[in-house]
């Protein structure tokens, strides 16, 4: 999965897992990325997001938000 690691905001959709207590989100386009999140989206996880925010390495993304897809 190719990522670009700038501070433009982007939006990614894909599943959201709880893993050893870290948020993740399985990709639809391949991949997977920990998330940084403001808030805990415990209603979301298991299901089909949107997560908008920025990306600060090639797998950690800071979240500003998280919607259903």
């Amino acid at each position: 999965m190719d990522i670009d690691h700038s501070q433009a905001q982007r939006t990614v959709t894909g599943r959201l897992l709880r893993r050893h207590g870290a948020f993740i989100l399985q990709c639809d386009e391949g991949g997977e990325l920990e998330l940084r999140l403001p808030r805990v989206p415990v209603d979301h996880v298991g299901k089909s997001v949107c997560v908008v925010g920025r990306m600060l390495g090639p797998a950690l993304m800071e979240a500003e938000g998280v919607r259903g897809a």
